[in-house]
């Protein structure tokens, strides 16, 4: 058999040359269409959603939702993008007005913010209210991104977003109990009285969920120092990144009243954590949960 010229390959397995102007012709109609096509995108989804929570703040940008925000409360300032909305004010005091000033279509909100009237005076003047509940565990969080996704038409990024969610759920799971040794979560905040975390508190349910104990037995929060800090007696220290600066650095948060003289202290034992990704139970909790349960682990070999 004879060979065949390149031409007769060309053919043979379909391949069509074209002149280079058609070529180039090609690919800029190419370039051309998907830019049509991205700005159709963006035509048909103006901005007109007014997010007011953290989590759902996240959510919103996990879900690539972001430019179709107009605002957000002052509790959602991650990430950047969000950071840079304009705020209605803070999540447990907002106003009717503020909220109506930006002008939004629907609004995509916790149940969490308050008071309570506003909801029902944005659902007299017309507007599109969708309440989601914060829950309890990262459990929940799933259920969270699905309702978002719903409100904002991005049920197609949802689902990899969900699956992300339950591996690290699953992963967490998997990991014992940090049996023994109990932590003391201090929050703090420029310009606050450092507080220790207790029973019934967002902290506590995440060192629960994380597998690691409490040392304070109490409800709530309240200052702790002297010979109740001591009493405590807690093996290791929690604090947030952004509260131990206020404080003015590690060597002050052994100055707090007491905490030297407990073990954590004599051992200078302490894990940093972000606090909000750890506990608004948002797309980035799972994650800080099992980084925190990790980071607890390697204090004690």
């Amino acid at each position: 058999m004879s060979a065949m010229t390149g031409a007769e390959v060309a053919v043979r397995v379909g391949v069509v040359r074209r002149p280079a102007g058609l070529l180039k012709n090609a690919v800029l109609f190419s370039v051309l269409l998907l830019a049509g096509s991205w700005f159709s995108m963006a035509q048909a989804e103006p901005a007109d959603t007014l997010v007011i929570g953290a989590d759902l703040a996240e959510i919103v940008d996990q879900l690539q939702a972001t430019p179709r925000l107009v605002g957000r409360d002052d509790s959602s300032h991650f990430p950047a993008a969000i950071a840079r909305l304009p705020s209605v004010g803070y999540l447990r005091q907002l106003s009717t007005e503020g909220i109506l000033s930006l002008k939004p279509q629907r609004v995509l909100i916790s149940d969490a913010a308050r008071p309570a009237i506003v909801v029902r005076q944005l659902e007299a003047v017309g507007l599109q209210v969708n309440t989601v509940a914060r829950g309890k565990s990262i459990n929940d969080i799933p259920r969270k991104i699905e309702q978002v996704a719903a409100v904002m038409g991005r049920q197609a990024q949802a689902a990899a977003l969900i699956a992300e969610q339950q591996v690290l759920a699953t992963r967490l799971a998997a990991l014992p109990p940090l049996n023994g040794p109990k932590a003391l979560f201090i929050f703090n905040r420029t310009g606050m009285t450092p507080l220790v975390m207790g029973r019934d508190t967002e902290a506590n349910s995440a060192l629960e969920q994380a597998g690691i104990s409490n040392s304070a037995r109490f409800k709530a929060y309240k200052q702790v120092a002297g010979e109740s800090m001591v009493a405590l007696a807690p093996d290791f220290v929690i604090i947030s990144k952004a509260g131990l600066e206020a404080l003015g650095g590690e060597d002050n948060l052994w100055k707090l009243g007491g905490l030297a003289l407990t073990p954590a202290g004599r051992a200078k034992r302490l894990v940093q954590v972000d606090d909000q990704a750890l506990l608004n139970l948002g797309p980035r909790t799972a994650a800080a949960m099992l980084q925190l349960r990790q980071d607890a682990g390697a204090l004690f070999p």
